[in-house]
């Protein structure tokens, strides 16, 4: 009888044991009301930390700064953590030297960095269009008139960006050879200005809410706008391969903050200039202006894949892209796929 009970009882400990450590398991990518969560060693429901860089002088990545603000990373299991960066390109070099867990890039720094590492297109996040292009604006010294008056000149550039894409689109349409100008890099849009200002360069390409700091330098009047470089911007979030293989629930959680920031700002104008300049000294009424032009996206589609491809043919064509890859194995759809189907009409 005695052996009995001590078998019960062996058995009832074994049960509980068993349950113990099944309350302990990792359950990251489980959804529960759309949120991606994990558990502690107590058991207990802790959020997921995603490490995010985001720029400060393009776009400002409001979409992203406002998910954060109300709360929609926490929403979706997701502890966001948020460093700031000056441009895109920042944010991709941060993310190779794995300083970040996400990065964001316009499309020519987008192409011109995914070879040095092995990172993922997951999502667009801007696209320009006929509307945003009056954003992306061609500043100048008062005696250039032209684009003609661009030859002899000094071209401010920020190296590696967008715009020394622009630039080359630019010269490249207007019949300018680069032997014609000479380039003056800058790190900063705090340089740039003062550049601008001490006659250290006569041009420089500006989008976003900082455009309108730029038409405020005496002597400095615009002469045009992206679109007479022929030129469409798209800005696109990356992350490395692996950790989007491995987190698929994670990046598709991150993706459905930021698409709630993209369907906040509408009707929420003000709220989002407040928070820009709280975090970014911005003027809110410039970020009100900047806000009615910039097309914030969510998706990937077979035009921003085509689009890619033509600037990426075209970096190698002028020896700019060494680095030798496949465009499609940059692409990894599949947490776009699972949280918004919708919006990919991108075909492998």
């Amino acid at each position: 009888m005695r052996k009995k009970l001590l078998s019960v009882i062996l058995v009832l400990l074994l049960v509980v044991a068993v349950g113990g450590c099944a309350g302990k398991e990792n359950t990251q990518g489980e959804n529960t009301g759309g949120a991606n969560t994990q558990t502690d060693d107590k058991g207990e429901t802790e959020l997921v930390k995603v490490r995010l860089a985001i720029d400060t002088a393009a776009g400002g990545s409001f979409q992203i700064r406002v998910a954060k603000s109300q709360g929609y990373f926490e929403k979706y299991g997701i502890n966001a953590e948020i460093s700031n960066f000056a441009y895109g390109i920042d944010t991709v070099n941060a993310l190779l030297v794995e300083q970040s867990d996400t990065a964001l890039a316009a499309d020519y720094a987008l192409v011109n960095s995914l070879g040095k590492g092995d990172l993922v297109v997951v999502s667009s996040l801007t696209r320009t269009n006929e509307k945003s292009a009056e954003k992306t604006l061609l500043f100048v010294k008062d005696d250039i008139n032209s684009p003609e008056d661009i030859k002899g000149r000094k071209l401010g550039v920020q190296k590696g960006t967008v715009y020394e894409y622009v630039w080359a689109k630019y010269l490249e349409k207007n019949n300018i050879d680069e032997s014609e100008i000479e380039y003056v890099p800058f790190s900063t849009p705090d340089e740039a200005m003062v550049s601008l200002q001490n006659g250290d360069m006569d041009a420089i390409w500006i989008g976003g809410a900082l455009s309108s700091k730029f038409a405020e330098i005496d002597g400095v009047k615009n002469l045009g706008n992206v679109f007479d470089a022929g030129v469409n911007i798209s800005a696109y979030l990356l992350l490395e391969k692996s950790f989007v293989e491995q987190n698929p629930d994670t990046v598709a959680s991150v993706l459905k903050a930021i698409n709630d920031g993209i369907n906040y700002i509408p009707g929420h104008e003000e709220e989002t200039a407040k928070l820009a300049f709280a975090e970014l000294k911005l003027p809110e009424d410039s970020v009100l202006e900047d806000l009615k032009y910039t097309n914030f996206t969510l998706g990937f589609s077979q035009e921003d894949f085509e689009h890619l491809e033509d600037i990426k043919k075209w970096s190698e064509d002028h020896g700019i892209l060494t680095d030798q890859y496949d465009l499609k194995d940059k692409i990894n759809t599949k947490p776009l796929e699972s949280s918004f189907p919708e919006l990919l009409t991108y075909t492998p």
